[in-house]
């Protein structure tokens, strides 16, 4: 072996040790980072952050906050490392009766103070707030149905915590963009 191919050598075993270094399972991967505001600036991104899981990439995609008609939704998420960690969803509705069904379908739920109802349940929160209410029988009203959903995060209690004011973030700016009174 020549002085040059044990230098090469030698440096390709340090490079890689380098890399299994950052791979240790006794490190920490690094907390995921998300912009100042996330979904439609609804969202602190870092009152999000919080409550996600570490992780190598975060990011977050969001299709447009437009609700014009009856079933029209909308939906934001976040993941962490591929993994769907955050959601938040919005329909709009054109009945109070759809609007209160979301809330009953988990039996388990809190009592949550935002909007016209809401609840808190297992990793999530769901509120719904009326628009439009109807103005009589043939007359439908417009009804907005917002829920905010976690997944895999590593402590369920801090998450718990965050859903009210994280809820009443998400009540305020829906109700600004669709004029919602």
């Amino acid at each position: 072996m020549t002085r040059g191919s044990r230098s090469r050598s030698a440096a390709a075993v340090l490079a890689l040790a380098g890399l299994l270094v950052g791979c240790s399972p006794g490190e920490p991967k690094a907390a995921p980072e998300l912009p100042e505001r996330i979904c439609w600036g609804a969202f602190s991104g870092p009152d999000v952050n919080r409550i996600l899981a570490p992780a190598e990439k975060v990011n977050h995609r969001a299709r447009h906050f437009v609700l014009a008609d009856a079933g029209d939704r909308t939906s934001c998420m976040v993941y962490a490392d591929r993994a769907t960690s955050f959601r938040a969803g919005a329909e709009l509705l054109d009945s109070e009766g759809d609007a209160e069904r979301e809330l009953w379908s988990f039996p388990d739920a809190l009592p949550l103070d935002a909007g016209s109802g809401g609840s808190i349940r297992n990793g999530g929160a769901t509120a719904y707030v009326a628009c439009e209410p109807a103005a009589s029988l043939t007359h439908s009203g417009k009804y907005l149905a917002l829920d905010i959903d976690f997944t895999g995060v590593p402590d369920e209690a801090k998450a718990q915590e965050a859903l009210p004011g994280l809820m009443e973030d998400f009540m305020a700016f829906a109700q600004r963009e669709l004029d919602c009174a």
